[in-house]
């Protein structure tokens, strides 16, 4: 475990390091000022001038940087499909396969035709309310893949974001609450 506390202290100065250095830059950049006989030159053909500024450092250091939610609810949905076509949540929807008669293999047909088309927010809410349109068969598999993700977010999701790739470890810890929302609740609901 300190090994895990080590690398991650670690990662968080570089990372530290690396923002320092990127606002030195961007402060040390010479602005360009504006002499009267530019500023009388660059006017357009309404009469009002047109002026070069540089761009503020934080504009530049936000173009630099990813936003770091900016992949986290695909990210999170794609973690959700791999748990549920998984070995592990066998146990969790046991139960409903033996009492509706429904085989694991057209479960797991149905979570592989959704799983590509995670995109947002929006889509991925849709992926576990049942529709007035839907079958009984497919209401069913949404309230089965409802609940795994319940099941994932709960008990497997802080395992998977601490040795996963994501460099944004503190930020998937701290939104796993409202992604958890987002999957229980039936109407919307909002970071």
């Amino acid at each position: 475990m300190r090994f895990l506390k080590n690398k991650i202290k670690l990662a968080q100065e570089a990372l530290q390091r690396k923002l320092q250095l990127e606002q030195q830059k961007a402060f040390s950049r010479p602005i360009k000022t504006i002499s009267q006989e530019d500023f009388s030159e660059k006017t357009s053909a309404k009469g009002r001038a047109k002026r070069s500024c540089a761009p503020y450092p934080e504009q530049i250091l936000a173009s630099t940087f990813t936003k770091p939610t900016k992949n986290m609810i695909i990210n999170y949905g794609k973690a959700i499909f791999s748990f549920a076509l998984s070995d592990l949540a066998e146990q969790y929807i046991q139960r409903y396969f033996q009492s509706e008669k429904i085989s694991r293999a057209s479960f797991r047909n149905f979570v592989d035709e959704l799983r590509p088309r995670i995109s947002g927010c929006k889509n991925f809410e849709a992926f576990f309310r049942a529709d007035e349109n839907d079958s009984t068969e497919i209401a069913l598999y949404r309230r089965v893949l409802k609940m795994l993700g319940v099941v994932f977010m709960k008990y497997f999701s802080v395992n998977w974001i601490i040795h996963g790739k994501t460099t944004h470890k503190q930020v998937y810890l701290q939104h796993r609450c409202a992604i958890l929302r987002r999957i229980t609740k039936d109407q919307d609901s909002h970071f």
